[in-house]
C-alpha cells in the first residue's frame, strides 16, 4: 500500500512540474498573461514606471520601464487625477486589455509607488 501511495505522489508531482508543458497554442496566438474577471487579460503585466512627460490636454503620460523603453499610456479622466503627476514620479501602473474598439495602451488604474 506505501509503494502504491508514492507511487501515486511521485505521478503528481511529475505532471504537476510538467503542466506548462502541456498547454498548446495555435501559431501566433499570444499566451494569456493573468486572469481578468473570469477572462483572460492579454495586457502588458502591472509595474512601476517612471514618468518622462505629461500631456493633460490628450491625456496621456509617456512612461519609462526598467528596461529603458518607453510608451505613451492614456489616463481615462475617472482614473486618475494628472495635475497631481510631475516627470520624475514613479507611479504604478496596471493596465486594460486592448480590443478592436480600444487599441491604445489604457491604464487600468495608477497610484504613486513607495
Amino acid at each position: 500500500m506505501k509503494a502504491l501511495l508514492a507511487v501515486f505522489w511521485l505521478t503528481f508531482l511529475a505532471v504537476s512540474l510538467n503542466q506548462s508543458s502541456l498547454a498548446q497554442r495555435r501559431d501566433g496566438e499570444v499566451p494569456a498573461r493573468r486572469n481578468q474577471s473570469g477572462g483572460l487579460n492579454y495586457a502588458p503585466l502591472p509595474g512601476i514606471f517612471g514618468v518622462v512627460s505629461i500631456d493633460s490636454y490628450s491625456r496621456t503620460v509617456r512612461m519609462r520601464a526598467a528596461d529603458g523603453t518607453t510608451a505613451s499610456v492614456y489616463v481615462g479622466e475617472g482614473v486618475y487625477d494628472l495635475s497631481k503627476l510631475k516627470v520624475g514620479d514613479k507611479v504604478q501602473v496596471d493596465f486594460l486589455q486592448q480590443d478592436s474598439q480600444n487599441d491604445r495602451l489604457s491604464a487600468a488604474t495608477i497610484w504613486p509607488a513607495r
